[in-house]
């Protein structure tokens, strides 16, 4: 092979390594985008994670996120059921599925029942036949009502009301509605509670609350909710709203992850969701209420274990998540050096020589074998070539040790078929011996008497 053509090989050979090291590193160096779908747009949940995915971005975090916005919580849990995102914002009791696994709960809101205060509605056992409006977001208290309906027995009508405060102040005024139900959360900078405290304001009628005094039974058999109360004066005004504590129930909302997502991206984002926290509240109030998703056994959705390991402070070290690197490291440089000397090698010699010393078995037969002192010659020329290659490239234990034994026992063959060609043994001056080799690198010990 020309000398042009090995540099071609060697070329195309680096360029290929090259590429696919350069690949590898954008492949391992890009961060992990993660999908989530939230909904409705404009209420708090859909601010919560558009804040987030820009945080993340802002500090170009190893995990990012993608929103993508849906008409509620169910159709976005729907979204990661289906697999179309790995990540999703639901509600408690919201449809479910085993690929479910709990990241973190956002926020856990009271259940709140106004009537019209003349309304003579103490319990949610006297809504019997009665027609309730739904504020939020669409479906997103289907589940609930229909609880609440089944656990008392009662029947009844229900319509969903725009978050218009006029719209919902006409629906108590004309009565189209006999109560208001929604799930609040206590952040006042939320969509609902907003509308709630504008209906109040506005209203001309005083509104009751409505407890729901078997809270803790329905709870018992729906884990999906839990007992509760709404806290005397936690919707503010004056005079306070509610005048008094009111017994109710209180739905969590998750942020939840397909069980396929690496663990080692939930840990991250966790991490990254709790870190930034305060920070998230300048534009989402409602981060102010994230906190840890349970661990537990029986916990209502079973916690990913990206993000369990994060909760238990069990995340593993830099040097246990690279120690490998450290120990295969060596090999692979080693691995790479080796296979320089040989590229080298390579390029510089246009015809390698055979060595030495396994060309004996063809060496000695043909200086035996030789008819002339000619054909002793052009063996000799052979042999020094091959020695001046071998005091080029050989080891220096080679050189010094088995070589010298080589090239004594190669003149003394030599010898002995030149006197046979010439007649007679011992014509001195007249015996053919190998030429020692030119090159001044070589050592002079080496050299053959």
């Amino acid at each position: 092979m020309s000398k042009t053509w090995r540099w071609f090989v060697v070329v195309a050979a680096v360029l290929m390594t090259g590429g696919l090291a350069g690949a590898a590193w954008l492949h391992w160096s890009r961060p992990t985008v993660l999908k989530v779908a939230v909904g409705p747009a404009g209420f708090a949940d859909a601010e919560l994670m558009a804040a987030f995915s820009r945080t993340l971005s802002s500090n170009k975090a190893e995990v990012q996120l993608t929103v993508e916005h849906t008409a509620g919580p169910s159709e976005a849990v729907g979204k990661l059921i289906k697999g179309e995102a790995q990540l999703a914002v639901m509600r408690g009791d919201g449809p479910t599925s085993d690929s479910i696994r709990a990241v973190a709960i956002l926020h856990t809101d009271p259940v709140v029942i106004v009537v019209p205060e003349k309304s003579k509605v103490d319990d949610f056992g006297d809504l019997k036949g009665k027609t309730v409006g739904l504020i939020g977001p669409p479906g997103a208290d289907d589940a609930l009502l229909s609880t609440l309906r089944r656990h008392y027995g009662v029947t009844g009508e229900t319509k969903a009301l725009p978050l218009s405060p006029p719209s919902i102040i006409a629906s108590i005024r004309d009565k189209s509605v006999d109560a208001v139900l929604f799930v609040a959360p206590t952040s006042r900078a939320s969509r609902v509670a907003q509308t709630w405290l504008a209906v109040r304001d506005a209203s001309r009628r005083k509104l009751a609350f409505v407890p729901i005094e078997d809270a803790a039974a329905i709870a018992a058999m729906v884990p999906a909710y839990e007992a509760g109360e709404i806290a005397a004066g936690q919707f503010g005004g004056s005079p306070m709203l509610p005048e008094e504590s009111v017994t109710t129930l209180q739905v969590a909302t998750y942020l939840v992850a397909d069980r396929n997502v690496p663990n080692d991206a939930i840990t991250q984002l966790i991490r990254s969701l709790l870190e930034y926290r305060q920070k998230l509240s300048a534009d989402a109030p409602i981060a102010t209420l994230i906190k840890a998703a349970s661990t537990e056994k029986d916990a209502l959705f079973p916690v990913h274990p990206g993000a369990k390991v994060y909760y238990a402070g069990e995340e593993t070290s830099l040097m246990e998540r690279y120690g490998d690197w450290l120990f295969y490291g060596p090999m692979l440089f080693g691995a790479l050096g080796s296979a320089g000397i040989t590229l080298a090698r390579f390029l510089r010699h246009d015809a390698p020589e055979r060595p030495l010393l396994p060309r004996l078995i063809t060496i000695l037969p043909a200086i035996r074998e030789a008819r002339t002192l000619s054909d002793l010659g052009l063996i000799r020329t052979d042999i020094d070539a091959a020695v001046r290659t071998l005091a080029a490239q050989a080891p220096e234990e080679e050189r010094t040790a088995v070589t010298a034994l080589t090239l004594n026992y190669i003149n003394q063959v030599l010898a002995e078929r030149q006197s046979v060609l010439l007649g007679g043994p011992d014509r001195k001056g007249e015996t053919i011996r190998l030429q020692e080799p030119e090159s001044d690198s070589v050592p002079t010990r080496l050299r053959t008497p």
